[in-house]
């Protein structure tokens, strides 16, 4: 009777092992396809709010600018239908916090406008909407 109990026990941290391995290598693929999802809808929230903005002001914003400050901005103006998620801290994008890696610039008469998502931490190019060559997200 011990040794089967002792058996079964082995068995079931086998199992328990072989399960958290398992979890293990599937979470982080599916949390950053989750990511990569919500960056996705901000940039196409973004910029349709950009281009509310350039029917109404006639050129696009004419700074270069942060994520938070382009959203505080348009949602300022009333050019976004609702004020977005950040999708790296799953807070509203009017919270302070650290998580912005959405970039916004335009040329210097402010007729073109690009924005960038980096790669979390990094200067390396993830993203990238404009309004000349990369109109898409595909």
């Amino acid at each position: 009777m011990k040794a089967t109990l002792s058996r079964w026990i082995l068995r079931l941290a086998g199992l328990l092992i072989v399960l958290a391995i398992g979890a293990a290598l599937l979470v982080p693929p599916v949390l950053e396809k989750r990511t990569e999802r919500r960056v996705r809808t901000l940039l196409l929230a973004v910029q349709e709010g950009l281009q509310r903005y350039h029917v109404k002001e006639e050129l696009y914003p004419k700074r270069m600018m942060t994520g938070r400050e382009l959203i505080q901005l348009l949602s300022d103006g009333e050019h976004l239908e609702t004020l977005p998620t950040n999708p790296w801290s799953g807070r509203p994008y009017a919270d302070a916090d650290e998580d912005d890696w959405l970039r916004y610039r335009t040329d210097s008469l402010a007729e073109t406008y690009e924005l960038t998502v980096l790669f979390p931490g990094t200067e390396e190019v993830e993203f990238r909407l404009d309004s000349t060559k990369n109109q898409s997200l595909e």
